[in-house]
């Protein structure tokens, strides 16, 4: 079985944790949008999958991760949604000049949006994610019904962002997955091993000497190159320009702090401010809390008026 056969052969494992009986269906497509290609996961009810105007929402990962991060979320959520990896992630295309900043990379997100024929929706970004989304709010705001951010406010510290950019860079091939998840547990990513596993899985790939090599460009820059994420607190100016309805979600082990959230809800009145049991990886430790506060959230905003409500779920986990 190739590698892309197997891609969603987890999507019946993660619908019953789920409690979800009949899932969204999954397949990946790959559009050219700027100056290279961007790979995108729809979550459709047909297969094959219905056009592209059938997504009501769009995932946008962190660095480091890929559009798989968000699976069981979409699934939970139950909304024909798009989830992309990001220029320099999973199967998109690497950027020559490694700059991943929003501002660089919003252009081609919305080129990629445009060529998957995604209408109007909601935008869940985590981490880097949020910052781009906060970016491609501001560039089309006719694409954006409203706004979810995911574990991330704009005042997270820049020496952090900068710092996890550099490790990602220097990270040393695997011997195998069980390797992925031991370095992942060292480091604090997580404790939940399925968990870690299924990400390892889908973010790493067999280099030329039989080591597993992560997807993502920063490892791969070669010496001394370095990447560009950009300046977090630049998403400021576009958040308060916001016209549409805001979510936050925190993880309360996440990178939004007690102290963040404050000055968050001070800078950002308007937006409802949600915090869920997890570290920074919301979507990925708790995609079933993740999901419930966006369901919620848009019920009461009516923003995905005409998407079933899906089953009551057990406790989320």
């Amino acid at each position: 079985m190739s590698e892309h056969d197997d891609e969603f052969a987890d999507v019946p494992t993660l619908a019953a944790a789920s409690g979800v009986t009949e899932p969204l269906r999954a397949s990946r497509q790959v559009v050219q949008a700027g100056d290279g290609d961007v790979s995108a996961i729809r979550w459709s009810r047909t297969d094959p999958p219905a056009p592209g105007r059938e997504a009501r929402i769009t995932y946008l990962h962190g660095l480091g991760i890929d559009a798989h991060s968000f699976d069981q979320t979409a699934i939970a959520v139950d909304a024909p949604a798009v989830a992309l990896d990001l220029p320099g992630h999973g199967r998109s295309a690497w950027r020559e000049d490694a700059d991943y900043a929003a501002a660089a990379t919003a252009p081609t997100v919305l080129a990629a949006l445009d060529a998957l024929d995604v209408p109007p929706g909601l935008v869940v970004g985590h981490s880097l994610g949020a910052i781009l989304s906060a970016r491609l709010t501001a560039l089309a705001p006719d694409r954006v019904t409203g706004l979810v951010l995911v574990d991330m406010s704009p005042d997270f510290a820049q020496r952090a962002v900068d710092r996890i950019a550099r490790a990602l860079e220097t990270e040393e091939p695997f011997a195998d997955l069980d390797e992925v998840v031991e370095r992942a547990i060292a480091a604090r990513v997580g404790d939940d091993r399925p968990a870690l596993m299924r990400e390892a899985r889908h973010t790493t790939r067999l280099g030329a000497d039989g080591r597993l090599v992560r997807r993502h460009h920063f490892p791969h820059l070669g010496a001394g190159r370095t990447a560009s994420v950009g300046r977090f607190a630049d998403a400021w100016p576009d958040l308060e320009r916001l016209d549409v309805p805001l979510l936050l979600v925190r993880g309360d082990r996440g990178y939004v702090s007690p102290r963040l959230q404050q000055g968050f809800a001070e800078r950002l009145p308007q937006a409802t401010v949600v915090t869920v049991e997890s570290r920074h990886a919301v979507q990925t430790q708790a995609p079933l809390a993740l999901a419930a506060a966006v369901r919620e959230w848009a019920t009461t905003h009516r923003l995905l008026d005409g998407v079933e409500e899906p089953p009551t779920t057990s406790s989320p986990t």
